[in-house]
């Protein structure tokens, strides 16, 4: 059986590595990201990746610099035949990437070469696509631009938030990785280049650009309400306090009024006016340090009189 290291942090890679172990594939180390500060208490928990690694037994290297000597010669001391990395965080440099005699591969989710850096799940939503995957690719020192040894593809459903399609795709990707493997165990790759003319980026995502500009159609403000999910989530206005917004349903006719402005029977829903034809029907909302709600509980705290007439 072939000497696998393994390099992931964050609940995408968790399910690959989930997915060696099942199947026999188990690294001879599992490399992250070390302990960070979460949640609104800020504090430090191991990743996803270093949790069921320690859980399964194996040897475990939290790492600030993979690059640096003294982690290069751990690694070169495990004698790696192949290296495999989803969602790691960091990039790999020449010396490490010419360590194992096999090389690196990495699995990614997105159809490469569309759809390289940071944000491919989240993109592919906001950008209004029906179809996305993964790819396992040969990594090189230029990011996600390797060889392509496979591909699996998948349909973006309607109601699919980024949050629902990253666990899709990262059950996906497991599956791939493990096909990978034994592709390589078996001397039967063979590898694609890309196409550098269909390349794009898909950029990290930021919080600034959650801030919902209504003057857009109403189809994209919808996407980025999905795309937005978990993190950062889409946001507006509501008089003096931001608004989250959790749901959106497109209305095929937008309500009366300028951009943003809101239609309500102060009971029952909130429909709001967008650039273009159609409208957006907000469904579940939270208003500044609230909990998150559906639109008819957000309405019943005004009794009849929601006072607001526009958003932003």
């Amino acid at each position: 059986m072939l000497r696998t290291v393994f390099m992931g942090t964050p609940g995408f890679a968790a399910s690959s590595l989930a997915k060696l172990l099942e199947k026999g594939k188990t690294p001879v180390a599992v490399v992250c990201q070390p302990p960070r500060a979460v949640g609104r208490g800020l504090k430090t928990q191991p990743s996803e990746v270093q949790q069921l690694a320690e859980k399964s037994g194996l040897t475990v290297l939290p790492v600030e610099n993979v690059n640096a000597p003294e982690v290069l010669a751990q690694l070169r001391d495990l004698k790696p035949d192949l290296i495999l990395v989803a969602a790691f965080g960091q990039l790999l440099k020449k010396e490490l990437l010419e360590l194992p005699p096999l090389g690196c591969l990495n699995v990614h989710g997105s159809l490469l070469p569309k759809y390289r850096g940071a944000a491919p799940i989240q993109r592919a939503i906001l950008n209004g696509e029906k179809e996305t995957g993964v790819a396992v690719q040969r990594i090189v020192r230029k990011l996600d631009a390797g060889d392509i040894l496979l591909t699996r593809r998948l349909p973006i459903l309607p109601q699919d938030t980024s949050g629902t399609l990253f666990d899709r795709l990262a059950e996906l990707g497991a599956d791939a990785l493990v096909e990978a493997v034994e592709m390589v165990e078996s001397g039967r790759t063979q590898f694609t280049p890309q196409d550098e003319a269909q390349a794009t980026h898909a950029a990290k995502l930021t919080k600034e650009e959650a801030v919902i500009d209504w003057s857009l159609p109403a189809e994209q403000i919808e996407r980025q309400v999905r795309g937005y999910q978990p993190w950062p989530v889409a946001e507006t206005r509501l008089g003096n306090d931001r608004l989250k917004i959790f749901g959106a349903e497109l209305l095929p006719k937008a309500p009366a009024g300028k951009p943003g402005t809101i239609t309500s029977d102060g009971k029952t829903f909130v429909h709001v006016a967008c650039g273009g034809a159609a409208g957006i029907a907000l469904t579940q909302i939270q208003l500044e340090n609230r909990k998150k709600l559906e639109t008819r509980e957000f309405l019943m705290a005004y009794r009849g009189a929601f006072p607001f007439t526009h958003l932003g």
